[in-house]
């Protein structure tokens, strides 16, 4: 089967209208092309929590360049940080494909964009010419955004078009495109600090019913004290207590135009630097119009499936559940029950890092959790469910294929949804959604039913990590006695089954009380921790190391006869504390006595004897190392 050209998109927060809308035109589009579509997507906008926003920010390093014949980028969705300019500057420089930006003007790439400058025009000539407002204020966001830019001067234009004198005091910056913007501004009037206009142009629709409603509470009535507008057509204007004016881009157009021009991009054709895209006012009451877009109804009805579907995730009790599972393969089980409340959904694909619980498999004082920035070589498939059913999984397969469904051969084409799991930005892996051959997009739902298996695999990896921390020294990493316990039977048993050779080793620090009365006890710990590396720096992989006690250490191995000698890993031990004493700076040595020995063992009993040996020999070694010291 002929092998399918591969579009790339780089979104964000999928779940929210304008990207549901932009996504249905380029999916709708793609698939009237015969383009597969991966579209790489966080699942916020922004965040007060650097460390959420770099593990939602790593999805896109996910994104192998090499396989794809285009790039669109939704650059309006890319607030994090000035992510939008990072991922122009990561295209530049490893993009071998055409790329096109969508409603943000890339500085080195063509973009296709909705006239805000008209749309804002429009908005304020409505204002104007239908209700005669001659004293409207503009309430902006942030001055360096090119949709505050455009807004504000379509706002001026309309203006001066009516010989309406521009008063720069009657222009605000403070709001932020949320309703917090909105709700500060209208205290502001309430209280006096601003006059009062005839009506207020607010550049977002969240600013627009945050002033409405925060007016509403100081007894201001919109629109027959002051009339509002907004920009961007969210669903919410139309359940706000006075229905908003607004102006509505084309969004699913855009989408279709956006797949339009690329296409014609990967044929060789040049593009236009910058498109321009018109859209609609959407007439409400609270410009002070009596009749209503009654399009908006379709708003209500969005919103109420939203709550719905919502109310559904809420009575499932997802949550409670996944905290009770037993296991990783008690959690893999009831993430695949929980599918269920996704809907629409045709595949589902779970991809860990193969080194996600590194920290708990493979017990690290430092518990790095492997990586926060990109992903490991292999990834695991841990759940896969194809046409909503289950099928193989628990396997590796390389990262640079990012999915391998995405490379099999198929009668249709499909999009693939990439999302971010992680916890306080580690890394723990992603996972892919797909709809079949239906033009979906994930909803609010599916981020929240993500963001439980994020927190799952956080509880069972640091459950795991407890555990085994009952059994490991706090310090060191080694195990405690009560590793030691649990873990000696099988060595004993091992070297008796299989008539190999039995090796125990003993060390003692020989200054730790020194350093501690000298330097402090933070220097005593290192030293102690020095000690524990020169230790596993020797092992071979068929022994437990343990910490016995504050500064004894024993090791319990299996050896065949081709293996190291109780000589040798003295003085491989010895080898390795000479370095560090010779390069660390510090201003002491660490020292320690040592003492081992290997034989045959018949039973557990003699054991006891060869532990014994061993103390023999390394209080005989201490004992040399004193009069050594004391010269």
């Amino acid at each position: 089967m002929k092998k399918r050209k591969l579009i790339g998109v780089i979104i964000s927060e999928v779940e929210e209208l304008y990207q549901h809308k932009l996504l249905r035109g380029i999916i709708s589009q793609c698939y009237a092309l015969d383009y597969d579509i991966a579209i790489f997507s966080t699942f916020i906008k922004d965040s007060d929590f650097t460390e959420y926003k770099t593990g939602e920010k790593n999805i896109f390093n996910l994104i192998n360049l090499d396989h794809f014949d285009g790039i669109l980028v939704a650059s309006l969705t890319l607030v994090i940080d000035n992510l939008a300019e990072e991922i122009e500057q990561m295209l530049l420089e490893k993009c071998k494909c055409p790329v096109l930006f969508i409603d943000k003007p890339a500085k080195c790439f063509p973009s296709i964009n909705t006239n805000d400058w008209e749309a804002a025009e429009k908005i304020v000539d409505h204002l104007i010419e239908e209700h005669g407002y001659r004293d409207i204020y503009c309430l902006a966001a942030d001055p360096n955004a090119v949709a505050t830019i455009l807004r504000v001067e379509g706002y001026k234009a309309s203006l001066r078009k009516h010989k309406i004198p521009i008063d720069e005091s009657r222009i605000s910056y403070e709001g932020d495109f949320g309703h917090a913007g909105g709700e500060r501004l209208a205290r502001k009037l309430a209280g006096g600090e601003i006059r009062k206009p005839d009506a207020v142009m607010c550049i977002s629709d969240r600013m627009a019913i945050g002033l409405a409603n925060e007016l509403l509470n100081h007894g201001i009535h919109v629109p027959e004290d002051i009339a509002i507008t907004g920009y961007d057509g969210i669903d919410e204007t139309a359940i706000c207590y006075t229905s908003i004016t607004t102006f509505s881009a084309p969004i699913v157009q855009t989408g279709i135009d956006a797949v339009c021009e690329l296409s014609e991009m990967m044929t060789g054709a040049k593009p236009e630097p910058y498109k321009m895209v018109p859209g609609n006012l959407e007439i409400g009451h609270s410009c002070g119009c009596s009749g209503i877009n009654y399009m908006k109804r379709s708003g209500i009805f969005r919103l109420k499936d939203k709550l719905d579907d919502y109310k559904i995730f809420l009575d499932s009790y997802m949550t409670e559940s996944l905290t009770a599972a037993r296991n990783l393969e008690d959690c893999i089980n009831k993430f695949c029950y929980y599918l269920y409340l996704i809907k629409n959904y045709s595949d589902y694909y779970l991809c860990l890092c193969d080194n996600w619980d590194e920290s708990a498999d493979h017990y690290d004082v430092e518990d790095p959790l492997h990586t926060k920035i990109g992903y490991t070589e292999e990834m695991k498939l841990v759940l896969a469910c194809e046409d909503a059913k289950p099928v193989k999984s628990n396997y590796n397969f390389k990262t640079k294929d990012m999915i391998p469904d995405l490379w099999n051969d198929r009668e249709k084409p499909k999009a693939y949804y990439f999302t971010p799991l992680h916890f306080n930005g580690y890394c723990i892996g992603y996972s892919v959604i797909t709809y079949g051959d239906k033009v979906e997009a994930y909803d609010i739902t599916y981020r929240n039913w993500s963001r439980n298996i994020m927190n799952a695999l956080e509880y069972y990896r640091m459950h795991k990590k407890l555990y085994l921390a009952s059994f490991r020294d706090v310090l060191t990493g080694v195990y405690n006695r009560n590793g030691l316990n649990q873990n000696l039977p099988n060595i004993l048993d091992e070297a008796m089954r299989e008539k190999k050779i039995l090796f125990v080793f003993l060390a003692d620090m020989d200054n730790l009380k020194e350093i501690n009365d000298n330097f402090g006890h933070m220097e005593g710990d290192n030293a102690i921790t020095v000690v524990s590396k020169a230790i596993q720096s020797c092992l071979i992989g068929n022994e437990i190391c343990a910490r016995i006690g504050g500064d004894e250490f024993l090791v319990v191995g299996t050896y065949d006869e081709t293996a190291v000698s109780p000589e040798e890993f003295i003085r491989k031990v010895n080898k390795y504390l000479r370095k560090y004493n010779k390069n660390s700076m510090k201003p002491y040595e660490v020292k320690i006595s040592m003492g081992a020995f290997s034989d045959y063992i018949t039973d557990k009993a003699k054991v006891n004897e060869m532990v014994d040996h061993a103390d023999h020999i390394m209080y005989r070694n201490k004992a040399r190392n004193k009069q050594k010291y004391n010269l």
